[in-house]
C-alpha cells in the first residue's frame, strides 16, 4: 500500500511537471524566448534527475550482487552530468530573468566549466570503483553536491539583489517572488540532505511522500508563477539601465552610440574629452556584458 501511494504522488509530480513545460511553451515563449528555453531545461533536467534517482536507489537496494558495482558508478556518472547540466540551465535561466539578456559568452564559459568538473568528478568516481576506496567516492559525490547547491543558492541571491535594483513595478515583484521561491526550495534541499534523506538505502513512507510532495512543488510553482505573478510587457530600457547600473551621463553616451556617433563626437557634443568617452565606453560594456558598440546598440534598440 506505501508503495503504491508513493508511486501516486511521483505521477502525480511528474504529470504536473508535464503540464507546466507546455504552458511555459504556450505562455513564455513568445515573449522572452532567450529565458524561456534555460526555464524550460530547468524543469525537465530537474524531473529527469529525480527519475534517475530513482532508478539508481532501485538499482541499489534490488540487485545489490557484485557485477552491478560498474553499472551503479556509470550510472552515478550519468547523475552528476544531469546535475551539472541542471546547474547550467539554472544559472542561465537566473541570468535572462529579469531583462532576456546574460553577459556575453557565459553559456559558452559556464558549459566549459561544467564540463571540466565533470572530468575530474568522472575520473575519481572511476578510479575509486577500480581500486574499490567507498570514502574517495562519497568525498567526490559530497563536492559535486557542495558545487550543485552553492552554484544554485549564489545565483538566487545574486538574481534577489538585481530584482531590488529594478523599477518598482510588476516585474520586480515577479522576479522577487521567482527568487524568494527558489531561495526557499534550497533551503529545503539542504535541510533533506543534512537529514540524510537522499542517502541510499530503504525509505520509510514518509521520506517517499515528502520527496514526492516535493517535486509537485517544484513543478507547481513555475506554473502559478506564469498566471500569476509573470510579467508580459516587452523590457524597457529604463528597466536594463536599472540591472546593469548605468548612470545618468553612460545613458546620454549609449544614446549617442546608438545614433552612430564617433567617440570624437560624442566628446563634442558632450565637452569631455577623448579619452573620458572612451573610459565610459569601457566601463559601459563591462556593466552590460557586450564586446563592441554594435552589441551595444541592440542591447538598447
Amino acid at each position: 500500500m506505501s508503495e503504491q501511494l508513493s508511486l501516486m504522488v511521483l505521477v502525480v509530480a511528474l504529470t504536473t511537471g508535464f503540464i507546466t513545460s507546455l504552458v511555459a511553451t504556450t505562455h513564455i515563449q513568445r515573449y522572452q524566448p532567450g529565458f524561456f528555453r534555460y526555464f524550460l531545461a530547468n524543469i525537465l533536467l530537474f524531473n529527469l534527475l529525480i527519475l534517475a534517482g530513482l532508478v539508481f536507489r532501485y538499482m541499489q537496494i534490488q540487485l545489490p550482487f557484485a557485477g552491478m558495482g560498474f553499472t551503479l558508478s556509470g550510472l552515478l556518472i550519468v547523475m552528476a552530468a544531469l546535475k551539472l547540466a541542471w546547474l547550467c540551465a539554472f544559472v542561465l535561466m537566473n541570468e535572462l530573468l529579469p531583462v532576456d539578456i546574460a553577459p556575453q559568452h557565459l553559456a559558452g564559459r559556464l558549459t566549459k566549466m561544467a564540463g571540466i568538473f565533470f572530468l575530474v568528478y568522472s575520473g575519481a568516481a572511476l578510479i575509486a570503483w577500480l581500486t574499490g576506496h567507498d570514502v574517495m567516492q562519497q568525498l567526490a559525490l559530497i563536492i559535486l553536491e557542495t558545487v550543485i547547491v552553492g552554484g544554485a543558492l549564489i545565483t538566487t541571491i545574486n538574481l534577489l539583489f538585481i530584482a531590488v535594483k529594478l523599477p518598482k513595478n510588476q516585474r520586480r515583484i515577479s522576479v522577487l517572488v521567482f527568487g524568494a521561491y527558489h531561495l526557499g526550495l534550497m533551503g529545503v534541499i539542504l535541510v533533506v540532505m543534512f537529514a540524510g534523506w537522499l542517502q541510499p538505502g530503504p525509505q520509510r513512507l514518509a521520506q517517499l511522500l515528502a520527496n514526492g510532495s516535493f517535486l509537485i512543488l517544484f513543478n507547481l510553482f513555475p506554473l502559478i508563477w506564469m498566471y500569476r505573478f509573470r510579467p508580459l510587457e516587452p523590457v524597457t530600457d529604463t528597466e536594463k539601465f536599472g540591472i546593469f547600473g548605468i548612470t545618468p551621463r553612460e545613458k546620454e553616451i549609449i544614446s549617442l552610440i546608438q545614433e552612430g556617433k564617433t567617440n570624437q563626437e560624442i566628446a563634442d557634443s558632450l565637452f569631455i574629452s577623448i579619452a573620458t568617452v572612451k573610459d565610459h565606453n569601457h566601463n559601459i560594456f563591462k556593466k552590460c556584458g557586450t564586446r563592441n558598440r554594435l552589441e551595444l546598440a541592440r542591447l538598447f534598440q
